[in-house]
């Protein structure tokens, strides 16, 4: 898989601008602020249908604009094919080749990524939440029914909080078992999911730390530690049952896949408590290594790859393993002020600002 091209159209600082990408290593190099990182961020786009930055629509449209504008051709399974998205007055039109989609969940897995920014240190030390949207973006994916069960899980769960609030129980049981349900499969996806990034980030963690310190990931959930989707459903139906009363005095639900961890650790100490800045970075680097080996594994296509301000978060040698890894992962995307950063080898240099449609 790779992309092709990219047009946008009053998507934040771009007016108008069309850019043609090389298969392998582009290096997206220029000043801060003119537009590096918004040509990944489309890119994202047609990934999740957000932005890696935002997650509000109206921040993506061009200053004194009312809609934005994105198309990319790209090839998949050696056939071309084509994304449209349209923003305006608070409504987006997707169109895949020919198809209008009635929801931003149909992107999911149309074109396959990883993205590595600066900011994903939080993702060490950051909430919670951070770190199972990082197991969901990548099983949503893979899996579209794991996308139907985040959904249904979520729905379930709004109930059951308002029932909690205003005390009510008559349709409790309802909401119950279809949270249990659903909760199952996304906990049994999750732990599935660590286990085949556990090897993956221990061999990459290896390569960009250059140290022997073992690289663990393990799936906390706040219910069960079950692996058998029936056993996982009964725990947590059996769960909210004995949290009713608790829950009904504090009007909220305590406990579910809404509330579980993924706890990372180098040797037997949590990463986030005890590494250092640097063993941080590359612990980061290593996790959406994995993540994109993964996608690549379960797919069959080779994900695109997207690092933004690579000299920002990794000390020189670390910099330098990592840089050595991409000339074997497909279609890569580098952002960076410094265009001496790959010297030789075989890369694109797309210097921004880029030059404007005539």
């Amino acid at each position: 898989m790779y992309i092709r091209s990219l047009y946008l159209q009053n998507f934040r600082n771009y007016g108008e601008a069309n850019v043609e990408f090389s298969p392998e290593i582009n290096l997206i190099c220029g000043p801060n602020a003119l537009g590096k990182t918004t040509l990944l961020e489309a890119i994202h786009y047609f990934m999740l249908g957000r932005s890696f930055r935002t997650n509000r629509a109206t921040d993506l449209i061009h200053h004194g604009k009312e809609s934005f504008l994105l198309h990319t051709q790209f090839a998949k399974h050696n056939i071309d094919q084509r994304l449209h998205i349209s923003f305006e007055t608070g409504e987006r039109k997707i169109i895949y080749n020919s198809t209008q989609l009635n929801h931003v969940s149909g992107l999911l897995g149309v074109i396959q990524g990883v993205v590595i920014t600066p900011d994903d240190i939080n993702l060490i030390k950051g909430a919670p939440v951070l770190r199972r949207q990082y197991l969901d973006i990548q099983i949503a994916q893979l899996d579209p029914v794991y996308v139907h069960h985040l959904t249904r899980y979520n729905r379930a769960l709004r109930h059951r909080n308002h029932l909690l609030k205003t005390k009510q129980m008559i349709t409790m049981d309802g909401w119950e078992h279809e949270m249990a349900q659903s909760a199952a499969y996304i906990v049994f996806q999750r732990q599935r999911a660590v286990l085949d990034l556990q090897k993956s980030c221990l061999d990459y963690y290896a390569i960009l730390a250059g140290e022997d310190e073992i690289l663990s990931l393990s799936y906390k959930s706040s219910v069960s530690e079950s692996k058998t989707l029936q056993e996982l459903k009964e725990a947590h139906l059996n769960y909210f049952h004995k949290q009713r009363e608790r829950e009904l005095r504090i009007g909220f639900t305590v406990g579910g896949p809404h509330k579980d961890d993924l706890f990372i650790s180098i040797g037997d100490k949590e990463v986030r408590h005890f590494a250092s800045v640097g063993q941080q970075h590359s612990c980061v680097a290593a996790m959406h290594l994995a993540e994109w080996q993964r996608l690549k594994d379960m797919s069959g296509e080779t994900p695109i790859l997207m690092v933004d301000d690579i000299g920002i978060s990794l000390d020189e040698s670390r910099k330098k393993r990592l840089l050595s890894l991409l000339s074997g992962m497909g279609q890569v995307f580098l952002t960076t002020t410094d265009e001496s950063l790959l010297a030789g080898g075989t890369r694109l240099v797309i210097r921004v600002p880029l030059a404007p449609l005539n």
